[in-house]
């Protein structure tokens, strides 16, 4: 008994800390975006304060937030419908077509997905440049595709592979083209793959911020390069800072809440066989 009260006590301290460790800092941003200057730079945090909205309206009014806004949900909205759309055709080629080096060229994007990030910078750049989209949204829209390709194309591979051969071939038993049996037979079956890869893709480009401050300049700057414009040289407007993250991270906390859904049956998909 006492064993199994200390293993409880334990699971218990270890999930308290993960809490603290990932809900603190949010918090601290949050309650920050309601302080005003003098209630942020105190010697000991101040708990108690009068909240004011004076550091989101300066977010909206006193800088290009707006735009960076907009700029960041049409870049992740295009790089995911772009991602989604050439894996799920790609994962589904691989899986059900019989090529001879399907394998292969599923580690392959596995392979892309484990290159480090900062090595492809400077060669996703030279091309965006060399091709004139360099200061265009359609720059970061490329390098976040070519960077969640790979993952999301290894991702829904495991999905089709769940998929039992038997419903298409019942379906093209019934005369169904083999397009036709992949939009009712397989899509549907495949669909938490697919919310999970959306949430993945979008929440990726969203935050990103490497490649955006490289292809951007001040017109198409995204929320990354926008919030991070905002910390001067010689000071950091913490309280705006704060206020511009906090609005940043709603989108994708109310993305993630409808689509969480999926996404759980997605992690249980083939647990068990009917």
């Amino acid at each position: 008994m006492a064993k199994r009260r200390l293993k409880l006590l334990g699971t218990w301290a270890i999930l308290i800390a993960f809490l603290l460790w990932t809900v603190v800092p949010i918090l601290l941003i949050i309650v920050n975006s309601f302080k005003s200057a003098k209630d942020i730079f105190t010697d000991t945090p101040k708990i108690f304060f009068t909240p004011t909205l004076d550091n989101y309206a300066n977010a909206f009014t006193k800088s290009d937030f707006g735009l960076y806004f907009a700029n960041s949900t049409i870049v992740a909205l295009a790089s995911t419908v772009i991602v989604i759309g050439l894996a799920t055709f790609a994962s589904y080629a691989l899986t059900s077509f019989q090529l001879r080096y399907a394998n292969t060229i599923a580690n392959g994007f596995l392979l892309g997905k484990l290159v480090p990030v900062i090595s492809m910078l400077l060669p996703i750049f030279v091309i965006i440049n060399a091709i004139g989209l360099r200061g265009s949204l359609i720059g970061p829209v490329f390098a976040h595709v070519a960077l969640n390709l790979p993952f999301a194309v290894w991702l829904l591979m495991g999905f089709f592979r769940d998929v039992p051969r038997e419903l298409e071939q019942a379906a093209l038993i019934d005369g169904c083209t083999r397009m036709q049996a992949f939009w009712r037979v397989f899509l549907p079956v495949v669909l938490p793959g697919i919310a999970a890869v959306f949430i993945l893709s979008m929440q990726y480009s969203w935050n990103e911020l490497l490649f955006s401050l490289q292809l951007t300049t001040l017109e198409t700057y995204t929320l990354p390069v926008g919030i991070a414009s905002f910390v001067g040289a010689i000071s950091v407007d913490w309280g705006l800072s704060s206020a511009a993250a906090t609005v940043t991270m709603v989108p994708m906390i109310i993305i993630g809440f409808f689509v969480q859904k999926y996404i759980a049956e997605g992690t249980t998909s083939g647990a068990v066989k009917g």
